[in-house]
């Protein structure tokens, strides 16, 4: 059988205490630091995401608009449209439509991948073989920059209405 313990002296359990409280004041300061360390978790991932979203509108929303406004009678319509059948994206420092379900750039008639330009997004939606898309585009889509004015260098004299003198009522005596 086991040995019978001898009770601690009070010197020992003097020490233990000690030691238990030294313990017990480690684990609240850690404890106390992990909730700080939480807490800023919370702020850190705030700051984060808004950064984030800084980098994409200047990035990617800043000329994705631009792009849309530059071809478009309503680049907010264009830019849905877009969005809606391809992903925008930024792969080494050059803007380009990919497909989203693969997530292949979309390629344009030589092979290489389209530009995110003017000329190349208009001519790739124009093109479309979906009809509805097709009447949705050409009628969001500006197809010429041409003005429709044919007299561009003749003066033209406009008639201008002769109007009278506006009478506010202003001198006339109210009688009643």
């Amino acid at each position: 059988m086991s040995e019978p313990i001898e009770p601690n002296t009070a010197a020992e359990l003097e020490t233990l205490r000690r030691v238990n409280a030294e313990l017990l004041q480690k684990s609240a300061t850690r404890k106390a630091r992990i909730q700080e360390l939480e807490a800023s978790v919370g702020t850190i991932t705030a700051e984060a995401t808004e950064a984030k979203a800084r980098i994409k509108a200047l990035t990617i929303d800043g000329p994705v608009n631009d792009l849309c406004e530059s071809i478009s009678v309503a680049p907010q319509a264009l830019r849905a449209a877009l969005e809606a059948e391809y992903k925008i994206e930024m792969r080494e420092g050059v803007l380009m439509l990919v497909n989203p379900s693969d997530g292949k750039p979309i390629m344009g008639k030589d092979g290489k991948a389209l530009p995110f330009q003017g000329e190349s997004i208009k001519n790739l939606l124009l093109e479309t073989k979906d009809i509805e898309k097709a009447k949705l585009y050409s009628a969001i889509v500006i197809t010429s920059k041409a003005s429709g004015s044919a007299n561009v260098g003749s003066s033209s004299k406009r008639a201008v209405a002769q109007s009278s003198k506006p009478q506010f009522g202003l001198g006339m005596k109210f009688t009643g």
